[in-house]
């Protein structure tokens, strides 16, 4: 049963992306709602004596127990349409409900009761019946009453019930609100987790809410207590778990499932950067003690708004291995991406930027990267090049600051024709540079503009499109505020879409790249349809492909966020991330329901390419290649290189092993199968926990072990390593030998070098 649930999760996780998700209609509750009316209206008519047909008389008789489960399933089922229609929170859903209960047992009980004939004042002595929960019993006592109760008398008392049981249950669940949260977020196969109860954070919910993937969770951590927060997030689907403070366990609990990774992404939107960090270095380790899951890609995503701190943090953490991605959301950058997005919309062939600080050096950085993309994904498209004016006392240093910055990471400026206009930005300046027969965009970048500049500049520049920064807002609209003049705010959000971390960009690209390879077969496949419509399981499968990438390298003895030029790999490397993207692709897919077969079927999940690299055909191996250089194409416009790790760098010996002298010389394998020999009078040394087995020198023996009791002694002592180059050879004491991908070389303290494989120099050696 549980495999059958996972395979239909997949399915959906496969055939429904996010944004294909329909909402509930406005109308959906009012069918529900006419059926509970009209088996109402016919059981009053029926108490009040209305005779009818053979098919009414069987509807309204008391013995019939249809209409009551009808009755009462319109009424939840209508209620609950309501409020999510137009997205109430629960408790709305709880007030409707246990009104329409209330109503209903009062114009049914009033009906059952009104003609009874008796002694006290008319109707008041009905209404009181009803009122004491129609626990009188005038049947056929009176005139006018009939000798059992009708439908609506059931009808009556079975509303006033619920009503009651509804209003009990809805106590109950407001005060253990927090905790069934917290149970539900258990359960929990794959999650989106936000961190943080800023303003930005509520905003943040409210477009993942709109956003995430079929089956994933939004779970949402408040350590301030804030019940309008906190119902926001359960009116938009979301559950919320109270906690003081963010610890180590809540986050197990949080991203984990069985010990193994089942999240997403996670937000960390704090308003303090330093509050950020604490609550990344806790979630790293808990990430980092997790199983890795291949079903998913897992981010990691950190509000830092200064896009410089924002930058150098994010190359501090690239080269760390690891089973998940993680970067720096800048609200400075996510803003001057959606700036520059505005070129292409209304064709631009002109920037002019007013102002010097850094949402003016972030906007000349993103159009240097759009440009560098731009000859990656289109090589032969001979582009007008974009003509960027900056203007400003500072504009000099502003243009210097950005080749620096540029040059930093080994990129060009990436801009063509850089003007600078070192006058004040007064009007005419602005007035000046503004007016060109091209189509010109002008941002007005300055952190306190002059009051009613922006429209006087607009009333001058009727034919200008101009971007005027509006301290107090946080938003960038669609829709210009007087003629083409738009005021915006800086902020991590723009429009509806979740921000875009480096890694996403880089997935959407490569995903562009493949589209232009298909020419007119776009949208003939799931898999090919434009980004914005593309199923959440492709877009994690672009996200892998990154991820697969930054991972690989690292095995090849090389580091990721060097600054300058890198270092290009050969062919023996790129063949090796080729095999490993492929079976990266293929237990990806495998992991997620698919399965090989004869012919290609995405309805099926079917695949004629899930075998191994050896058995795919020729045409599968050269594009998943192209794949490849072109993924290393896309990291290198925004800076990333890899270069060989030349350092040797300190690390401690630890545990324990086994050994004793050998008298003869032997011979033993490595784990990668290379033959080594050991002399007379070596140690035969060997891990208690693995069994292996592999010599070592006397004096390199004593220097780097001290004895326990018997054949037993510690690891002692220092050594210095590095990720290991592929295929490179090392000359140790017992012979020589070959680097395989993720080893480690090993420098002991005498000299001596030796490899060791990944797992094992983890287990055997700490960083100092």
């Amino acid at each position: 049963m549980n495999g059958l649930i996972s395979g239909w999760r997949r399915r959906r996780l496969f055939a429904s992306p996010a944004r294909d998700r329909r909402p509930v209609p406005a109308w959906s509750w009012i069918p529900f709602a006419a059926i509970a009316g009209a088996l109402a209206l016919l059981t009053a008519l029926r108490a009040l004596g209305v005779d009818g047909p053979d098919w009414y008389r069987w509807l309204t008789d008391p013995r019939q127990p249809l209409v009551p489960a009808l009755f009462l399933g319109s009424i939840v089922a209508s209620a609950a349409l309501y409020g999510r229609a137009r997205h109430s929170p629960g408790r709305v859903v709880g007030v409707l409900s246990v009104s329409a209960f209330a109503v209903g047992a009062l114009v049914l009980g009033i009906a059952s009761y009104i003609n009874c004939g008796v002694d006290g004042p008319p109707f008041f002595e009905q209404l009181i019946w009803v009122l004491s929960g129609n626990g009188a019993d005038p049947w056929g006592a009176g005139p006018g009453c009939p000798t059992q109760p009708p439908l609506a008398h059931h009808l009556a008392r079975l509303c006033a019930l619920w009503g009651a049981l509804a209003s009990v249950l809805g106590v109950v669940i407001a005060m253990l609100r927090r905790q069934i949260d917290r149970w539900l977020a258990t359960w929990a196969d794959r999650a989106v987790v936000v961190l943080g109860a800023s303003a930005q954070a509520a905003a943040m919910v409210r477009v993942l809410a709109a956003n995430r993937s079929p089956g994933s969770a939004l779970l949402v951590v408040d350590h301030t207590g804030d019940e309008a927060f906190g119902a926001t997030v359960r009116s938009l689907g979301g559950r919320v778990l109270a906690a003081e403070a963010v610890d180590a366990e809540l986050l197990r609990g949080l991203v984990t499932v069985r010990g193994r990774i089942a999240v997403e992404a996670v937000h960390i939107i704090e308003e303090r950067v330093p509050e950020a960090l604490a609550t990344f270095a806790q979630l790293a380790r808990v990430l980092d003690a997790a199983a890795p899951n291949e079903a998913l890609v897992s981010r990691v995503l950190l509000r830092i708004d200064d896009p410089w701190a924002a930058e150098n943090w994010r190359r501090s953490i690239t080269s760390t291995e690891r089973s998940w991605l993680a970067d720096a959301l800048s609200a400075t950058e996510q803003t001057a991406r959606a700036l520059v997005a505005r070129i292409d919309s209304i064709g631009a062939r002109r920037l002019v930027v007013a102002g010097e600080g850094d949402l003016a050096v972030a906007v000349l950085a993103e159009v240097a990267r759009c440009e560098r993309e731009r000859r990656v994904l289109q090589p032969g498209r001979d582009a007008r090049p974009l003509e960027v004016t900056v203007i400003g006392a500072g504009a000099a240093a502003l243009a210097a600051e950005h080749t620096a910055q540029q040059a930093r990471f080994g990129n060009d400026s990436g801009i063509a024709e850089l003007r600078v206009i070192a006058d004040p930005a007064t009007d005419p300046v602005l007035v000046a540079a503004g007016r060109n027969e091209l189509t010109t965009l002008l941002v007005i970048a300055q952190s306190q503009p002059e009051l009613n500049r922006p429209t006087r500049l607009a009333g001058q520049l009727p034919e200008v499109t101009i971007l005027a920064v509006d301290p107090a807002s946080s938003e960038l609209p669609d829709q210009p505020l007087v003629g083409r003049l738009t005021g915006f705010g800086i902020g991590l959000l723009t429009g509806d879409e979740p921000p875009e971390d480096h890694w996403t960009r880089i997935a959407r690209l490569l995903h562009a790249a493949y589209l232009t390879q298909l020419g007119d077969a776009v949208g003939s496949r799931p898999s090919s349809r434009p980004w914005p419509e593309l199923p959440v399981f492709f877009r994690q499968s672009n996200l892998r492909q990154v991820h697969c990438l930054f991972s690989g390298v690292t095995l090849l003895g090389r580091s990721w966020a060097a600054e300058g030029d890198g270092e290009e790999l050969d062919a023996a490397e790129i063949d090796f991330l080729s095999r490993r993207e492929h079976e990266s692709w293929r237990r990806f897919y495998l992991a997620n329901g698919w399965r090989p077969g004869a012919q290609r079927d995405d309805a099926r999940l079917v695949h004629d390419w899930l075998v191994d690299w050896d058995a795919l055909p020729p045409a599968a191996r050269v594009r998943t290649s192209n794949g490849v250089r072109r993924s290393l194409a896309l990291v290198d416009t925004a800076g990333y290189r890899s270069r060989r790790r030349t350092e040797l760098l300190p690390f401690r010996r630890r545990g324990e092993v086994r050994a004793t002298r050998s008298e003869a010389a032997w011979q033993w394998r490595t784990e990668s199968d290379a033959a080594m020999r050991a002399a007379a009078g070596d140690w035969r040394v060997s891990d208690p926990q693995s069994g292996r087995v592999w010599s070592v020198d006397p004096a390199a023996f004593a220097a780097g072990h001290e004895r326990i009791e018997g054949d037993r002694y510690r690891r002692i002592g220092t050594v210095r390593a590095r990720p290991a180059h592929l295929g490179e050879p090392v000359d140790t004491l017992e012979g020589p030998a070959v680097a395989e991908p993720g080893d480690w070389l090993v420098q002991g303290e005498l000299g001596e070098r030796w490899l060791v494989p990944d797992e094992r120099f983890r287990g055997s050696y700490e960083p100092l």
